[in-house]
């Protein structure tokens, strides 16, 4: 350690924030544009990679038995993702985590296709969405735990043909997910893990609305859930909003907020749920926000506002109604937010002043 971190310990000591001997000083960590610039690269090679073999196929080398057998794949596949940890258990620089990205990526495009190849739709999705849990728990690298994160978390939410996970797929993950935001500190150990599970999470919640109101109708849970009883399309925004009240009320206690703010948060949590059965993605966008807002992370407030302001402007423009109606609709959500504020900001002084 130089002189100058020396000084700046001191001083930390000086003022009671810190104690004992000072930490060994680590490796710095490349920026994060460097990061993801090499991580789309690494995709790519899987991609090619992945082809590369895939071509294989269509030549006539009579390998037809390898790509109709689901065990040669899975044994291939595994055999790939077996390199990749071994390659990010040993890595030394960023080249060769994201190489071992590609390898990764390839497996599992193995392992998926013999999944598919050997079992119906169901059990297919439903191992795909299992292994790609074990490899966000055991695979050491960040971004392969964010993207395996983000992958079982939307086979649950949208893949799988099961009814009662269709359910409850989404309250779940909204709960996991804001249960990893509000005790990522709590275990610094597992920070790098907690916070990709997180992030997995939280894309996997935003973007698994889009299909609704793109019209895109991928989500098998669409068929399954008109076939139920009524009661089983209540369900699933009844859960999402029990999980929302989770957080709001953790984050409440954290802020040690008077019990008007906490009545009236969830006074105005109960309106978004309603609202969010017409205008799907409100909700947990508006979760992704008071999460980070809570912990102070500015990267999760802005996928959590882009995902609002992307949901927000879809269900304005699919309104069929004239442009008058619209127009109104604006001027009086416009209003509303901004006596919202005034009322938030009149609790919050009035709050402070009251306290000693």
């Amino acid at each position: 350690m130089n002189a100058e971190h020396q000084r700046l310990w001191t001083s930390l000591q000086q003022q009671g924030l810190v104690e004992g001997a000072p930490p060994a000083p680590g490796d710095a960590g490349s920026p994060w544009y460097i990061s993801v610039f090499m991580g789309f690269f690494g995709w790519l090679a899987a991609l090619f990679l992945f082809l590369a073999i895939a071509l294989l196929f269509f030549f006539d080398l009579e390998l037809d038995w390898f790509f109709e057998s689901p065990l040669l794949l899975w044994t291939i596949g595994l055999l790939l993702i077996g390199v990749a940890f071994w390659l990010l258990r040993s890595a030394a620089s960023e080249f060769v985590r994201h190489m071992a990205l590609a390898f990764s990526l390839a497996g599992q495009g193995f392992v998926a296709w013999g999944s598919f190849g050997g079992a119906d739709a169901i059990g297919a999705t439903l191992l795909i969405t299992g292994f790609q849990m074990l490899l966000a728990v055991f695979m050491p690298d960040f971004i392969h735990r964010v993207f395996s994160t983000c992958v079982a978390a939307l086979g649950l939410l949208v893949f799988v043909e099961l009814p009662l996970l269709n359910v409850v797929a989404g309250g779940a993950v909204l709960a996991f997910t804001g249960w990893v935001w509000l005790h990522e500190f709590q275990f610094p150990r597992m920070l790098p893990a907690l916070r990709a599970w997180g992030y997995g999470g939280v894309l996997a919640l935003v973007t698994s609305r889009s299909e609704v109101v793109l019209g895109l109708n991928w989500s098998v849970g669409n068929g399954v859930l008109d076939t139920l009883p009524t009661i089983y399309g209540w369900l699933t925004p009844l859960l999402e909003g029990l999980a929302a009240v989770y957080i709001v009320y953790n984050v409440c206690q954290r802020l040690k907020t008077a019990v008007r703010v906490q009545i009236l948060a969830l006074c105005a949590l109960t309106a978004l749920v309603l609202a969010s059965a017409d205008a799907p993605g409100l909700l947990v966008c508006m979760m992704v926000i008071v999460l980070g807002q809570a912990g102070s992370n500015s990267l999760l407030k802005g996928i959590g506002i882009a995902g609002l302001l992307f949901y927000a402007s879809a269900f304005y423009y699919q309104l069929h109604v004239t442009l008058m109606v619209k127009a109104q609709i604006l001027l009086a959500t416009g209003l509303l937010l901004l006596a919202m504020r005034w009322l938030m900001l009149r609790l919050v002084n009035g709050q402070a002043g009251e306290s000693p």
